[in-house]
């Protein structure tokens, strides 16, 4: 079998670094994500004690619950790479750009610890948001059922099946936790920064975003990659409709949260309603950076704040990745 991208390999091979990479794009994130490395002690999150207390308690229990989710599901981005798709990664670039993803999603940990710290929010129920809510708890399952095939069994990375596998832990991680599910809580965020609060925790989560269109960005070219080595994938309507229906399950899941989250209340002067369109619109972005047709159509993003030139330049002079990769 010739050399791919996702293989068996031993300890000593790909010990080089070549000149003339093999994937020239996983040397280009890597360095782009080594550009942006940050760490959350530059910021002065206890600053933004008083407008956290000046939240009312739907805005709180919005808040809370963001920050809750990402507790747990930074460190659960994290077993992922780990436990399944990092050990079959086979070239040095690739293992450079991707663990550079894994020590950010350390940082991000940090992060959000910190948040949990300065404001006084509780630990346990903190920790436990994603297990405690049935519809988290669903999300969650969706993303650690199909990668616990991986991490358990034995798949053979060798085998078209196993390239199949691979490709859909590599989905399921990066693009829908990393690109749709985190992207819906992060317009929570920024809602609060269209109001003027919450300033150094917003920054941090600007910061976050930009390292997740990174992640994004690693995810997608990962997935490009394996279908061009492996053409019988893509053969395979089946599977390809299969991939499909995996992105729209999870933004499914995530509307019926919304949903459930905001009821018919207007939260950080958002609605569930606006909150459905820009998942649909999030959605139909994914889709096409995968070469997918559009399924909802939604062309401009519906949020307003999120339009707003100031976010946009922050993207463009950190020079993240091209504008495909950051439609939030």
């Amino acid at each position: 079998m010739n050399n791919k991208l996702i293989g068996r390999t031993s300890v000593r091979d790909n010990i080089k670094l070549s000149e003339d990479p093999s994937y020239p794009i996983f040397k280009e994130l890597y360095e782009k994500q080594k550009k942006v490395v940050w760490f959350p002690e530059e910021l002065n999150i206890q600053q933004d004690a008083l407008d956290y207390h000046s939240l009312t308690d739907d805005e709180k229990e919005l808040f809370d619950t963001a920050v809750g989710y990402f507790c747990s599901s930074e460190l659960l981005v994290q077993n992922v790479l780990v436990n399944s798709f990092f050990p079959l990664l086979t070239d040095p670039h690739a293992k450079m750009s991707f663990s550079t993803q894994l020590f950010m999603e350390n940082i991000h940990s940090d992060f959000f610890e910190i948040v949990l710290q300065s404001f006084g929010l509780d630990r346990e129920k903190m920790y436990d948001v994603a297990f405690d809510d049935p519809i988290l708890r669903k999300k969650q399952d969706l993303i650690v059922d199909e990668i616990d095939k991986i991490s358990h069994g034995k798949i053979n990375p060798e085998t078209l099946k196993g390239q199949k596998q691979v490709l859909r832990a590599i989905l399921l991680n990066n693009i829908v936790l990393e690109g749709i599910f985190f992207y819906s809580s992060f317009a929570h965020f920024f809602a609060l920064k269209d109001m003027a609060k919450m300033k150094n925790v917003v920054s941090g989560v600007e910061l976050v975003l930009i390292d997740e269109s990174l992640h994004l960005q690693n995810g997608i070219e990962a997935i490009l990659i394996m279908l061009e080595e492996n053409p019988e994938i893509v053969e395979d309507t089946e599977y390809v409709q299969d991939i499909r229906n995996v992105i729209l399950d999870g933004t499914s899941l995530e509307i019926e949260y919304v949903k459930h989250q905001f009821g018919d209340r207007t939260i950080l002067g958002i609605s569930s309603g606006e909150m459905e369109r820009y998942l649909k619109y999030i959605t139909d972005r994914r889709l096409q950076e995968l070469g997918f047709q559009q399924e909802f159509h939604i062309n401009e993003n519906p949020l307003r704040f999120l339009q707003k030139e100031d976010v946009k330049k922050l993207i463009n002079f950190f020079e993240v990745s091209s504008t495909e990769y950051t439609n939030y």
